[in-house]
């Protein structure tokens, strides 16, 4: 009875949050994870691979993108199974004028974090939005960044310094 009542909140929350636009990522469809395995399976209801956490609490990450052609930061929300959760919004407050700051939703390692919950994350490979800098800088460049949290709306100023490519 607890499982079936978790499974229609859970239904019911998606919906309200697909209509509003706030879903992180599409829903797989029935080919790609069966109704079957959705009911019956070990992962969660609408997404396969995904456990609940043992440990409630967000955690706020940041990394350099390193490995990423030109990444210059990356941010990205985690649980404590490091599992991706919402995507954080990246604004630019000022850049180089000669150079073009572009985001993308990418891979990056963590190596340090806003804020949230402690989580064993840092050094892994994690998923979330990589800031990318082309074009031409003179030393000492910067990009001031604000990144925007979800769910509290957290927000944090980032100074980072750019080489050009």
């Amino acid at each position: 009875m607890l499982v079936a009542c978790r499974r229609a909140f859970a239904v019911l929350a998606l919906c309200a949050a697909s209509a509003t636009g706030a879903a992180a990522q599409s829903l797989p469809t029935l080919q790609e994870y069966p109704l079957r395995d959705r009911v019956f399976g070990s992962g969660g209801a609408f997404f396969p691979d995904y456990v609940t956490p043992s440990y409630y609490g967000i955690t706020y990450m940041t990394g350099s993108g390193a490995g990423t052609r030109g990444a210059i930061f990356a941010a990205g929300t985690t649980d404590y199974n490091c599992q991706q959760t919402q995507v954080p919004t990246i604004k630019v407050l000022s850049a180089p004028p000669r150079g073009r700051v572009t985001m993308g939703y990418g891979s990056f390692v963590a190596t340090g974090r806003d804020g949230g919950a402690m989580n064993p994350c840092m050094g892994r490979t994690l998923k979330g939005v990589v800031v990318r800098y082309k074009g031409p800088s003179a030393p000492g460049d910067k990009v001031t960044l604000r990144v925007t949290y979800p769910t509290m709306g957290a927000w944090y100023d980032h100074v980072v310094s750019v080489s050009g490519r």
